[in-house]
């Protein structure tokens, strides 16, 4: 930066016949000035991974030091100067263009720009692009369809409707979905579990979620009599519900009546002898880790499951394994329920199940009957287990007594053949005591 520079532009704003001294050193503030903010804009080129400093460059690195950007220079717009030479010296300037005021009048006005709004559309819904006009379209034209293809095209009224949504399967995922439900019905205990394993652990099956709880929807409705298949049924949903990388929550709603069959359902095997008690216990396990997983996002998931199972359990013309899977679900919700629910209507239960076994012609409803004693007797033993504070009482004819007051004289029989009668007594009359408690303070 020369003296003369700084002079000429003194001159331009006014400012005429500065001192060689002052000129001298404004024009070295200026030259490290310059230098700073040429270096900090060079820092803005490299981290944008360009060669050439531009007007956005300078603009940031002027930004950076708190100084107000340029105007009036695009980044894009070439800038070419013009020479002139005074009796000094040499002086180049940029030409401004000329701008005919009276051509720009008659010009007619732009038009008004739109409004600018925003709206929303789904880009993906649980990893499938909706076909939409506002989503690119799909690169995979040629790809098979899903297992389950979208409905064809139906005239109605002379409209044509398209499903918006196509469902698209790599070859991949159809080969292994394939290749899945092949080993699950496998008569090698070693393959059912390897397939069973692969979809608890696999992260790149998120796609197939909504095909495996379909096939346990189906499987479950179409082999209400095939026991060891409904096993395996139930081991796919506990297996997608373990499944860290897959996000199963808005599939509940789908997996739950698969569940609750298990459950309840009237007969699940070709005899009674067969263990289908265990697919129960399984089941019942299930919904309850369900609602205690989802339980804080759907506030009425947990009071809806109890309701069906209370209004099974209270209904006597249901058949005594409804009865049992209504016990055990009920019983692994929760303590509360239990006191709440189970321990005021055993008494009356137990006089139907009394009068249930007494048929001695039926062999079923015996061996039924003693299978819902054994879950009532649980019920109990896990009210016991809760109360860690309570002492046991005495083994005696009058604690008995008291207890076949709440429970009925059949199953207080059965608690005083318990190792930990005692215990149990205890927690039963407490708990009833606290209920009767409650009741009056109302």
């Amino acid at each position: 930066m020369v003296n003369s520079t700084i002079k000429n532009i003194a001159d331009s704003i006014g400012v005429p016949k500065l001192k060689d001294e002052i000129t001298s050193a404004m024009a070295q503030d200026v030259e490290f000035r310059l230098h700073e903010i040429i270096t900090e804009a060079m820092k803005f080129m490299r981290h944008s991974k360009r060669t050439k400093l531009t007007v956005t460059d300078i603009n940031s690195a002027l930004r950076v030091r708190n100084v107000e950007p340029i105007y009036g220079f695009e980044t894009g717009r070439p800038i070419k100067f013009n020479k002139t030479a005074t009796a000094l010296e040499e002086i180049y300037y940029v030409d401004d263009e000329v701008i005919d005021l009276d051509r720009l009048m008659e010009e007619p006005l732009p038009s008004v720009p739109l409004e600018v709004v925003y709206t929303a559309h789904w880009l993906a819904i649980e990893g499938v692009q909706p076909r939409i006009q506002q989503n690119p379209a799909p690169i995979d034209e040629e790809e098979p369809a899903a297992k389950k293809p979208a409905k064809t095209p139906q005239r109605q009224d002379s409209v044509e409707t398209i499903p918006l949504v196509k469902h698209v399967l790599s070859k991949e995922l159809q080969l292994y979905f394939e290749c899945i439900t092949e080993s699950l019905v496998s008569p090698d205990p070693l393959v059912k579990s390897t397939a069973l394993e692969s979809i608890s652990i696999d992260a790149g099956i998120h796609q197939l979620v909504t095909y495996f709880v379909q096939y346990v929807a189906m499987t479950v409705k179409n082999n209400l009599n095939n026991l060891s298949t409904l096993n395996t049924a139930m081991a796919v949903a506990k297996a997608l519900r373990r499944n860290p990388n897959l996000f199963v929550e808005p599939y509940m709603h789908q997996l739950i009546p698969s569940l609750l069959t298990c459950l309840v359902s009237k007969r699940l095997c070709e005899s009674y002898t067969e263990d289908h008690w265990s697919l129960r216990d399984g089941a019942a396990e299930q919904i309850a880790e369900i609602c205690q997983q989802f339980g804080q996002s759907y506030h009425t998931l947990q009071a809806r499951i109890t309701r069906t199972l209370l209004r099974a359990f209270l209904d006597p013309t249901k058949p005594l394994t409804t009865h049992y899977g209504a016990i055990v679900g009920l019983t692994k919700l929760g303590v509360s329920i239990i006191k709440v629910l189970v321990l005021p209507n055993i008494k009356a239960y137990m006089s139907l199940l009394d009068a249930e076994m007494e048929k001695r012609d039926n062999q079923q409803l015996i061996y039924d009957g003693a299978h819902c004693q054994t879950a009532l007797i649980n019920v109990l033993k896990t009210l016991a287990r809760d109360s860690d504070d309570i002492e046991p009482v005495g083994v005696t004819i009058p604690q008995r007594s008291r207890l076949a007051e709440v429970v009925g004289d059949t199953l207080a029989r059965l608690v005083f053949d318990d190792p930990d009668a005692g215990k149990i007594t205890a927690a039963v009359l407490a708990a009833n005591k606290e209920a009767k408690a409650k009741e009056t303070s109302k």
